[in-house]
This record gives C-alpha cells, structure tokens and sequence, in this order.
C-alpha cells in the first residue's frame, strides 16, 4: 500500500490518510480563546502546573513483502505551568523512533528509512470543558518543535526524500485532548480515545 509523506507525519505521526484525519491536530490555542472555549478555573480547582508524560500508540503496519515496517514510537515528557491567561505552557522533551517502508510519490520502488529525532518542543493548551471527566476539564494541547530541534535519517530512500521527511517532522504541529486531574488527586495515567497516545499526569 502506497503511503503519501503527508500521512506520515499529519497529527501524530500515523501512518495512513485516514489516521492521518483522525488525528489531525486541533486548532491554536488562540483561536479557541477567540471562540470563547479559553476558561479560567480557579487556582483550586486545577493544578498550577502539570508533570506531562505522552507515549504514542501508533498503528504499526508491516509490509510482508519487503519485510519492514511503517511505525515507530514517541515519546514527549515535560511540565507545563498555568499563566495568567489561563492557558498553559511549558517545555517537552520529545523522542521518536519513525520507520517508513514502501514506495512514494509516483515511485513504484520501494524503500526504507528510519528517522531518529531528540530535542524540545514548545507546548501550549488551552482548558475547555469535559463532560467525561470527574473534575470537568480537558487541556486542549498542541506542539511545536523547537529550531534546535534535532533528527538524522538512515535508509535507502532518496535523498530528496530523506529531506523532506526530516523538514515535516522538524516543522510539524502537533496536538492531543487530555483530561486534566483536579488539585490534590493523585496521578493518572490512561490511553486515550480519540487519539494514539496514552497520557500520565502528576
């Protein structure tokens, strides 16, 4: 199966356009906040800050007749504080291991890479309510790479290729809803629904 390069890395990195629809990034925080979605709950009600853990549960396809896989896994972990506006920000340290196998483009030959990216990505969200969850909020999350952002790429997909998956991933925003745990409860970790990613929060 053919797997263009903007499903590969569209949302969280899923490996095929419907995924790829599924798990597509929300909108920016601001935008919400010019909806009216931007809420400020009181200091007692939600935490400060939250220690964020995200790990991807994305699709892992293998291509039997090449023996490989289009997959990976990633991995974000970091703090994000509440400012005045009531949104949250902060710094994540993102790892990813990304396998892509198959042909691309209008190429009937297929290839093989795997990137490896390390560095910070500068995450923001926004709290909007949540009617599935006991404390009744959600932070509507999104990420950015940082520019010292790094990723290097090994295989034998052309050049060009190689480039522009290294650029899309190093540029690439990114996003998840969460549940947020109210001040004074204990951690919580749990795989989440709508996207492909499991999520711990202290």
């Amino acid at each position: 199966m053919v797997r263009p390069l903007a499903s590969l890395l569209t949302g969280a990195l899923a490996f095929s356009t419907s995924a790829a629809a599924q798990y597509a990034s929300p909108p920016a925080p601001e935008a919400v906040a010019a909806a009216g979605g931007a809420l400020r709950p009181g200091a007692t009600t939600l935490k400060g800050a939250y220690r964020v853990r995200l790990r991807s549960m994305w699709p892992q396809h293998s291509e039997p007749s090449s023996r490989c896989t289009n997959g990976g896994e990633e991995a974000l972990d970091g703090v994000v504080s509440r400012g005045a506006d009531g949104s949250y920000r902060g710094e994540l340290h993102r790892r990813t291991r990304m396998l892509f196998c198959g042909a691309h483009g209008g190429s009937t030959e297929a290839c093989e890479l795997v990137l490896l990216g390390d560095g910070q990505v500068e995450a923001e969200g926004v709290v909007v309510p949540d009617d599935r969850n006991p404390a009744g909020w959600a932070l509507w999350m999104r990420w950015t790479p940082a520019p010292s952002h790094g990723a290097g790429i090994t295989g034998a997909c052309p050049r060009s290729f190689k480039n522009a998956v290294e650029r899309m991933y190093l540029t690439a925003i990114h996003g998840v809803e969460f549940p947020l745990p109210a001040a004074g409860a204990a951690p919580r970790r749990e795989r989440l629904e709508d996207y492909p990613w499991t999520v711990e929060l202290e």
